[in-house]
């Protein structure tokens, strides 16, 4: 059996006192570049990432579990599926598919 090789500690913060200073930046190069880049489109950088959770949260936070065949699953994943695709549809996940569904079968009662 190899004998095992002594470990060896890295060290990344001696002479870190001894780094020279971070040259200032020339102001005109600095406006140049800034002319530039407008010049080509760049604008400069957003405000805020956009988180994409919150942008499509509509409030649902109450857990749903139903019991139902294997069949019954793939005929409601596929019919979902379709709603959810279309870009025209309003439906875009499975719990508003669900609650469309529900909606749907509201009829007048004569």
């Amino acid at each position: 059996m190899p004998e095992a090789r002594p470990p060896i500690k890295l060290d990344f913060t001696s002479g870190l006192d001894q780094l020279p200073a971070r040259p200032k930046m020339d102001a005109a190069s600095t406006q140049a570049s800034v002319i530039a880049g407008r010049e080509f489109g760049f604008e400069g950088r957003h405000l805020e990432k956009l988180d994409g959770r919150r942008l499509r949260s509509r409030g649902a936070n109450i857990q749903l579990n139903l019991k139902v065949t294997e069949e019954e699953k793939q005929r409601i994943i596929v019919a979902a599926s379709k709603l959810i695709q279309d870009p025209s549809s309003p439906i875009k996940n499975l719990g508003e598919f669900v609650v469309f569904a529900v909606d749907s079968l509201k009829t007048p009662q004569s």
